[in-house]
């Protein structure tokens, strides 16, 4: 809004309160234009400030109240239009005249929140030399001292005015090599006193009271903890000298039994962190966080060392943001100082440790490692899974359901690359598993699920097989790990269900066979069961498969085309694995990313989604005769997923082969 339109709208007035500042408005105007004078800023301003000296006279004080208060007010909405000269040869006039409204105990807040805004103004127009002055002289650095007083004052507007003033001249520094505002030390060093002598006073408070005191109403606490945080939004983080005392301090507020003091200190930190999150602060990360290291609490201090973990948790994150390497590098130092928290008797320290560790893996390590490592980085992935696999030493039994999370976390962070590092992991969770003893089952599942997705089941069979035919003596069986297949197989090889799973259904099918029609007993049901299993894992398989256009040959179409016509009971997982060959392919089509983001999620490109769709549109014409046969055969209520099927290989069918299909007589 202009200058003009915010006069406009005092000279007609609708409440009873802005009829004072109207009528000196008015005059103010008239002046001007007896004098013939342009109602220019300049000139409001010149009129303004003889008035100003009117109402106030220092050092007694405000002579007229309501005069003051409509004349500040106007100075607020003037001053920032007025040149910059011109303010820095009036600081100290106007400064010495608005002090008394500064400092008054019955200065009322309207009035002091219009001088604020005359001072922001003010200050916003200094240059470095004037920031040069000292405290000692009517310089701007007296007047921010004012300001920081009126920032933990009791009535909340005012306050709020005082911080919004200081923020904004903060953040405008006059041009200088220096990352901070020249008075930013000064803001600091007040803010820290301040909330020093808060919680010492909140401490004479609790010792009077023997202990007894509630720690709900801190108002003076929290308002030195928000202009804390004023500064520290304002200042990149905060102060580089000022950062140590600081997180001193802070960890010291979060010992506190008031929850909204702790959350207070920790939205400081979040202020820190965020602030440094941008390339011209980010050089202050690396002190904050060696800082906030070396303040690590007792191992049992179940108090203070969860929020001191969340502090590491978050700062990490902001720091991998920035320097993502570097970060990278440091993972297998980090996860070491976290993990030992997990021996903790203490049930919360070890829920955060093990979230620290999740956010760590979740963050910390960058799609570069994933999709094109270096050697160092290599080397530092290796580090990495072996401080995971160390988590499952006796050491943190009493964790392990936490421990669990992490793994699980693990693998989805490493994705491919977690094959072959990971063996010993899966080996070491596969066996406490089949422990008939073993009472987190569904925890160790999980992990197991992510190890498959990520490292494949070619790879985790290696370590963990099934072990159903041709089992050596002594070899445990693990046909439970079949639902753990179904559930977890994605943009793995399709040679690979070729080679394993189809050979373990024709040898648990031809046992069915040799038992004849005789009485099924339960060893029979159970190989059923297993070939019902086994081709449950189809859909897995087909989906973004890496092999498709060589695995996905003649013979294989054949093999499928015969099971649909000979095994109804397959049918579904067959034609369901039939489909999705298809739309997952048409998904990366249609996905808006960057090549290298497909790459990195899913390991199949554009042009290779392209090339596995032509591929299979030249079995289209033999599968979709198939199909309709099959459809034909089969009741209407059970045909949904036939039909599904058919519509997704007609989406790839070339034009010539539909119509030699529309040529065959229809099929009811």
């Amino acid at each position: 809004m202009s200058l003009d339109e915010k006069l406009e709208k005092i000279r007609s007035p609708k409440l009873q309160n802005q009829k004072e500042t109207a009528i000196v408005l008015s005059a103010v105007e008239d002046t001007l234009k007896d004098q013939n004078h342009n109602a220019t800023p300049t000139a409001y301003f010149a009129a303004l400030l003889a008035l100003l000296g009117q109402s106030i006279v220092p050092p007694g004080g405000i002579i007229n109240k309501d005069l003051a208060s409509s004349v500040v007010y106007l100075l607020d909405l003037v001053t920032s239009h007025v040149p910059a000269v011109l303010l820095r040869s009036k600081f100290s006039p106007i400064l010495t005249s608005l002090g008394p409204t500064l400092t008054s105990q019955d200065a009322e807040a309207p009035l002091l929140r219009s001088s604020i805004g005359c001072l922001e103004s003010l200050l916003l127009a200094q240059d470095s030399a004037a920031w040069a002055l000292s405290q000692t002289q009517i310089s701007p650095r007296r007047a921010v001292a004012g300001l920081l007083a009126l920032a933990s004052d009791h009535r909340p507007k005012v306050r709020k005015r005082a911080q919004d003033a200081i923020t904004q001249v903060l953040k405008n520094p006059p041009p200088s090599p220096s990352l901070d505002h020249p008075v930013a030390d000064m803001c600091a060093e007040t803010a820290l006193r301040v909330l020093h002598d808060s919680l010492a006073e909140s401490g004479k408070k609790k010792r009077k009271s023997k202990g007894h005191a509630s720690d709900q109403h801190q108002p003076g606490l929290m308002h030195a903890l928000q202009l804390v945080k004023t500064i520290a939004s304002a200042c990149g983080g905060w102060p580089s000298k000022k950062i140590e005392p600081l997180c001193e301090v802070l960890m010291g507020v979060s010992r506190s039994n008031n929850e909204y003091l702790t959350m207070a200190a920790f939205e400081v930190f979040e202020v820190m962190f965020t602030g440094m999150a941008d390339q011209f602060s980010s050089s202050k990360l690396p002190l904050l966080m060696e800082t906030v290291s070396e303040l690590k609490p007792s191992q049992n201090d179940s108090q203070l060392l969860p929020s001191w973990i969340a502090v590491i948790s978050r700062g990490y994150d902001v720091s991998a943001q920035i320097s993502p390497e570097e970060t990278f590098h440091k993972l297998p130092m980090l996860f070491g100082m976290v993990s030992e928290f997990l021996s903790s008797a203490s049930h919360d320290i070890r829920v955060s440790a093990s979230e620290c560790l999740i956010s760590f893996l979740v963050n910390c390590v960058p799609d570069s490692v994933i999709s094109e490592p270096s050697i160092l980085d290599g080397k530092v992935l290796e580090r990495l899974t072996k401080a995971a696999e160390d988590l499952l030493s006796v050491k943190y039994q009493s964790a392990w359901m936490e421990v669990f999370h992490v793994q699980c976390a693990f693998f989805e962070a490493l994705r491919w690359r977690a094959a072959p590092l990971a063996r010993n992991i899966v080996q070491t969770i596969g066996e406490l598993r089949a422990s008939e003893s073993f009472n987190g089952k569904k925890e160790a599942d999980a992990v197991l699920e992510k190890a498959i997705q990520s490292m494949g089941p070619e790879a985790f069979l290696t370590v963990l097989p099934l072990n159903l035919i041709n089992a050596q003596r002594g070899q445990p069986g693990r046909a439970w790990l079949l639902p753990l297949l179904r559930d977890s197989v994605i943009n793995s090889n399709i040679g690979h269900f070729r080679s394993e799973f189809v050979p373990l259904s024709e040898a648990m099918y031809q046992r069915v066979i040799d038992h004849g029609q005789s009485e099924k007993t339960m060893e029979i049901k159970i190989f059923e069961t297993v070939v019902q299993q086994t081709w449950a894992l189809l859909p897995g398989y087909c989906n973004l498969p890496l092999d498709l256009e060589r695995a996905f040959d003649q013979g294989f179409a054949e093999l499928l085309s015969n099971l649909l016509y000979s095994q109804p009971e397959l049918r579904a997982d067959i034609c369901r694995g039939l489909q999705i060959l298809v739309e997952s392919n048409q998904e990366i089509l249609a996905v808006e990313a960057s090549e290298e983001e497909i790459r990195l999620r899913s390991r199949i490109t554009k042009p290779m989604a392209q090339t596995n769709l032509e591929h299979l549109a030249t079995f289209a014409g033999n599968l979709l005769a198939v199909l309709f046969n099959v459809y034909s055969q089969t009741l209407p209520q059970y045909r949904g997923f036939i039909l599904q099927c058919i519509n997704a290989y007609l989406s790839i069918t070339r034009e010539k082969v539909i119509i030699r299909l529309r040529s065959r007589p229809v099929l009811s």
